[in-house]
């Protein structure tokens, strides 16, 4: 049994090491040449129980290269080691029974290392207990899980909660972002001194009404802990708040253009002290 010590978010910018609870031992794959398979691959290979944390954290981790053993399985279905690697996030999965030597299916766990920026590994943990929908620390048989993985349930508890805490502070900066470039461009796009020609202003007001539509949508995605949701709804209120930004479209009139339209002239656009103006 490993005697590592848990790694505390300080100590190690780079690199969170995290003990989960695996509940579901499916789906059963396969290990053919140090690469994962689906069961039904028809090589030959050695069986493996793949479990729930690790099968959701392929799927959330975004796209990687193959997955590959570490530490391929022998007559122990439970026990190996896999490595994961994609652009943003290296990840290390070691999987091994830690009570009822491996008769069990809710009795191994995973030792998960993840390496990479804090943000990135941050909201991969967010997502992993919303995709679970359960609290991966809290161990089926408390004492062999803390003999196991060498600390106590507060232990583990305080290491997930820094990772939870530390992306929900990062989604909650990110909509507080995005409201106040809505604030000042909505401020922007009431000031016809700033209209470039043939602004739309209506058209203007329209999009400032999906941003504040979508910003709930977001706060809401954060609330039931829907990260892809919130990023999507806050992708669509930057789309809205380009669109709905005067002097963009100001800078759209300059650039683009055909030979037939008039010149914007600089010199002619009327100068507003953004920096100084009462916000």
């Amino acid at each position: 049994m490993p005697d590592e010590q848990i790694t505390l978010l300080g100590s190690d910018p780079e690199c969170s090491i995290l003990w989960m609870q695996v509940r579901n031992g499916k789906p059963q794959m396969k290990c053919v040449e140090s690469l994962l398979r689906p069961y039904e691959y028809p090589e030959k290979g050695n069986k493996v129980l793949l479990g729930d944390v690790s099968s959701a954290l392929l799927k959330i981790s975004g796209p990687h290269d193959s997955v590959e053993f570490i530490t391929p399985p022998t007559f122990d279905e439970q026990r190996w080691g896999l490595g994961i690697n994609s652009s943003e996030l290296k990840i290390k999965i070691n999987s091994y029974p830690y009570w009822g030597f491996g008769l069990f299916s809710s009795c191994y766990l995973n030792k998960v290392e993840l390496n990479g920026s804090l943000l990135k590994r941050a909201k991969l943990i967010f997502d992993l207990v919303a995709v679970l929908g359960r609290n991966p620390w809290e161990p089926k048989i408390s004492f062999f899980w803390e003999k196991a993985t060498s600390n106590n349930n507060k232990k583990h508890q305080e290491k997930w909660l820094e990772l939870l805490n530390y992306a929900k502070k990062s989604m909650e900066e990110e909509i507080e972002e995005i409201h106040s470039r809505y604030l000042k461009i909505k401020k922007r796009a009431s000031d016809s001194r700033l209209f470039p020609p043939n602004w739309n202003q209506k058209n203007s007001e329209n999009s400032l009404e999906e941003v504040t539509k979508d910003i709930n949508i977001a706060k809401q995605a954060l609330h039931d802990q829907n990260a892809a949701g919130l990023k999507r709804a806050l992708d669509r209120a930057e789309a809205k708040l380009i669109e709905a930004d005067p002097l963009v479209g100001m800078q759209n009139e300059e650039l683009v253009g055909n030979e037939d339209s008039e010149l914007l002239i600089i010199d002619e656009i009327p100068f507003v002290d953004l920096v100084n103006e009462e916000e």
